[in-house]
């Protein structure tokens, strides 16, 4: 069964929600509880940073086999691709983390040379199965950092527009386009109305790359949003954005 695991601040809610981490069950006679823990949540590197750290704790009473991967992600039509890379590598990519340990992996960018705009990749952090029958039924968590390399030590903005869609059944959803030169992370999608501010989405609602659209369904019919102005909140920041009608699709 899977559930999901992006945190990057206390609007983390909705992250759940999210189809990023994976809850995966290794059938057995009893029940041992995940005790994988990452930190940050995220990962940024510049020119002059190539590499960081990415911490990996076991909270729980044994230990804990686990594996990483990385791969670059892009955008394209409104759907998400994972592609196997090295221009991005976590070291080491397997290690066991005895109970009540953490261990450090280094996040690093090999090759150094000048990029024309910000790239983007994810780390897959997989809680290996324990071989061990003794532990029964295991829960096992997958979580899926995000890596953003920036051509500059100052990180491009995003420029989002928004417009809403509706489907051949009514049904409603909103698409953002990123017109910026950097990423946006969406969270508390809302919007103003004459009695106060209105919650659609709360939490995490996804990110959009630079250059691209995503889509995200709403409730309720298209209509409902006809008139509306929406605002989000964009790469943790305190004060929400208004997000621009995209005029060019109404």
């Amino acid at each position: 069964m899977g559930k999901t695991c992006d945190t990057r601040s206390k609007y983390w809610r909705g992250l759940m929600r999210w189809a990023w981490v994976a809850l995966m069950t290794v059938l057995g006679s009893t029940a041992s509880a995940a005790s994988l823990q990452v930190s940050p949540t995220s990962v940024t590197l510049t020119p002059a940073q190539n590499a960081d750290a990415l911490w990996l704790s076991n909270t729980g009473t044994a230990p804990v086999n686990v594996q990483l991967r990385v791969f670059r992600w892009t955008q394209s039509g409104g759907t998400e691709s994972l592609d196997v890379t090295q221009d991005v590598i976590a070291s080491p990519p397997m290690q066991t983390i005895a109970p009540g340990a953490r261990q450090l992996v280094r996040v690093i960018r090999p090759d150094r040379s000048p990029i024309a705009g910000e790239m983007t990749y994810r780390i897959i952090v997989d809680e290996l199965p324990s071989s061990d029958p003794q532990q029964g039924l295991q829960f096992v968590l997958r979580y899926s950092v995000p890596v953003f390399v920036l051509p500059s030590t100052q990180a491009p903005d995003a420029q989002l527009q928004a417009t809403v869609v509706a489907a051949a059944d009514g049904a409603a959803a909103i698409e953002v386009h990123n017109t910026g030169a950097g990423h946006a992370q969406l969270a508390d999608l809302s919007y103003a109305a004459p009695s106060g501010e209105v919650p659609v989405i709360p939490g995490l609602v996804g990110y959009v790359l630079p250059g691209q659209t995503m889509r995200w369904t709403l409730p309720g019919a298209a209509a409902r949003y006809s008139e509306v102005r929406f605002s989000a909140r964009i790469n943790g920041e305190a004060d929400k954005r208004s997000l621009s009608p995209d005029l060019a699709n109404r």
